[in-house]
């Protein structure tokens, strides 16, 4: 059985890299928009550096296939570029299908292979059978392994004319031929292409860098796609098999693999007379390799004991290291009310977590979203996780007892802990400093802002996103709904164990991630109504998303709403909540919307300055 494309249209982008393929271009995207990809989903990466041509390229694809125009760097560069640009579409998908340009699919591959990846949760990536060759096709690739000895790439069924007779059914591999995958948008999170290979065997590297971090690499037998290709050039493969061997290879392997391919081509060009301009140029591509440099630095380790009330604030704080040029690998575990496992059960998770990052081959740093027994952590992340692990610490005064914030624990982080806390506010700061805490304030993290386009909804609906707390301001919330009582306005909250507030609809359930964004989407306003905070992640998500909000001034909201100072209360403020409300209801009816990136721009400053002091 297999998706409609209707229950995936909306959940996948297609990056199609175009290097100079005019001739196969529009029958690869018309093949793959046939497929169930949207139109407007699909985005064409050219890196041909032709501008003469950009016209005539233009004019073989359909209107609203987007079409992005890159310097030559090289699979792994327009890849990377395409997801950038996916990103600031501000269109919500899980998955990533890249394909070259010369692919084309057979109808209902791609329902199967995102089939699978909605059946495997631990899968990064999913690939079809590959086949090649006119009239008589063969199989190109279905899927492939490392030799145990010198970990050379090899594909499965290289060259087969046909399958075995197989079932329904997915296979683990080593890694998958780059010509055409869908990628889960969390995986690529963890762990980016890398843009040094320029062309050919990027994607071995890949996938072996997702598999040494637990994810799955699957090849799906009954997905088919036929593509065209000459092989790997000599000069690359050299080049690349060096490199590939540098990162991913044994001492053994690092000293022989490419020496043993050079010879072994040197043989077989000898018996068939072909001369040794192949063997030349891979010589020149192994020598090349010396000069293409290790990266500096690791990635930077993000760990989320929290995964599902902190997967948004690990996305935001993703997009924050790759915009600096890092790469980072995310260790996340569910808690205990997602997972169903005991609370025992979770903090031994979080223990092997802390140990996995210290394991993390030159790591750059180490950031903990959230501290699992509040300042103890300080603690114990530097015995489990060793040096240069910090934890942000949201909360530093919880409003509800919790353990770890008591003043032993408090004295224990001061003596032995010292300066391993990141928090995100003024405020924060003025707590931890009573304490004796010494912590780095940094921006929170920050997607770039999306920009909608089109008309303002007609409907007027003024929404609270986000469980209850004791510091909830319901006389605020009171007070809005007495004076809008009578307007055309549909005022909502959403969120786990609210009380009933008069004058205001209340719907008491956990809201996905999906359901948050399309809840901040859908809301004229968005109210923070908070007697106390140091930082608001609902009211960040809705500066990402254009979404005004409402709330206390003099705290963080203030950066957020720039100079539009009536969108806050207090003095020098909005005199009253519901005034605040009707001046941010006006600002969404007239199309305004906050134009500034000061905030991302901010994050994005101090982050970039905290990486470098702690490097």
């Amino acid at each position: 059985m297999t998706l409609s494309e209707s229950s995936y249209s909306d959940r996948v982008v297609g990056i199609v890299v175009h290097h100079k393929s005019y001739d196969s271009i529009e029958a690869t995207v018309a093949l793959l928009i046939g497929d169930g990809i949207a139109d407007s989903r699909v985005i064409v990466v050219d890196n041909g550096e032709e501008p003469h041509r950009r016209d005539e390229l233009a004019a073989l694809l359909p209107a609203r296939v987007h079409l992005v125009f890159e310097q030559n760097g090289g699979y792994g560069a327009a890849v990377n570029r395409g997801l950038e640009y996916a990103d600031s579409l501000g269109v919500p998908y899980d998955y990533v299908l890249v394909s070259t340009h010369e692919c084309r699919v057979v109808k209902g591959a791609v329902a199967t292979l995102v089939e699978a990846l909605d059946r495997n949760a631990d899968a990064a990536i999913v690939g079809p059978t590959l086949t090649s060759g006119e009239p008589n096709e063969f199989i190109w690739s279905a899927g492939g392994f490392l030799t145990p000895t010198l970990r050379l790439p090899r594909h499965y069924f290289h060259r087969a004319s046909e399958l075995p007779l197989f079932a329904d059914i997915e296979f683990e591999r080593e890694w998958l031929d780059g010509a055409f995958l869908i990628t889960r948008r969390s995986a690529l999170r963890d762990r980016a292409v890398d843009e040094r290979f320029f062309m050919y065997m990027e994607e071995v590297d890949h996938h072996v860098a997702l598999r040494n971090i637990g994810w799955k690499i699957l090849w799906i037998p009954a997905a088919r796609v036929w593509q065209s290709s000459g092989g790997i050039p000599p000069y690359y493969l050299g080049r690349n098999m060096q490199l590939f061997q540098r990162w991913n290879g044994t001492p053994f392997s690092r000293a022989a693999a490419t020496p043993w391919s050079i010879g072994y081509r040197a043989l077989s060009d000898v018996r068939n007379r072909k001369g040794l301009s192949s063997v030349s140029a891979m010589i020149s591509g192994w020598m090349d390799s010396r000069h293409v440099r290790d990266a500096e630095d690791g990635p930077v380790v993000i760990v989320n004991p929290l995964g599902g009330a902190l997967a948004h604030y690990e996305s935001e704080l993703t997009d924050v290291i790759h915009a600096l040029g890092l790469r980072t690998t995310s260790l996340s575990e569910f808690e205990p009310s997602l997972s169903g496992d005991s609370r025992l059960g979770w903090l031994l998770a979080y223990f092997r977590l802390l140990i996995r990052s210290r394991s993390t081959r030159r790591r750059h740093v180490t950031v903990v979203v959230w501290p699992v027994l509040g300042y103890l952590d300080a603690v114990l992340v530097r015995v489990l996780a060793g040096s240069r692990v910090f934890v942000v610490l949201h909360d530093p005064s919880p409003l509800v007892r919790s353990f770890g914030y008591d003043g032993v624990s408090i004295w224990l982080a001061r003596m032995l802990g010292r300066d391993r806390f990141i928090i995100h506010s003024q405020a924060a700061e003025g707590v931890t400093k009573s304490s004796g805490i010494e912590a780095a304030v940094l921006p929170h993290p920050v997607l770039a802002p999306i920009r909608r386009a089109g008309g303002v909804a007609r409907l007027r609906v003024v929404r609270v996103l986000g469980q209850f707390k004791a510091d909830r301001n319901l006389v605020a919330l009171e007070e809005i709904a007495r004076s809008l009582s009578g307007e055309d306005v549909t005022l909502e909250i959403l969120g786990r164990g609210w009380p009933a507030v008069q004058g205001w609809s209340v719907t008491d359930g956990f809201l996905s991630e999906q359901d948050f964004d399309d809840a901040v989407d859908s809301a004229s306003v968005v109210v923070i109504p908070y007697r106390k905070f140091f930082q608001s992640g609902v009211a960040i998500r809705c500066f990402e998303r254009g979404t005004p909000v409402v709330g206390v001034g003099g705290t963080s909201l203030d950066d957020l709403v720039g100079n539009d100072r009536k969108l806050l209360v207090g003095p020098s403020y909005s005199p009253t909540w519901s005034e605040a409300v009707k001046y941010a209801l006006d600002r969404r009816e007239s199309g305004e919307n906050q134009e500034s990136n000061a905030v991302r721009v901010a994050s994005l400053d101090g982050w970039s300055r905290w990486l470098e002091s702690v490097s």
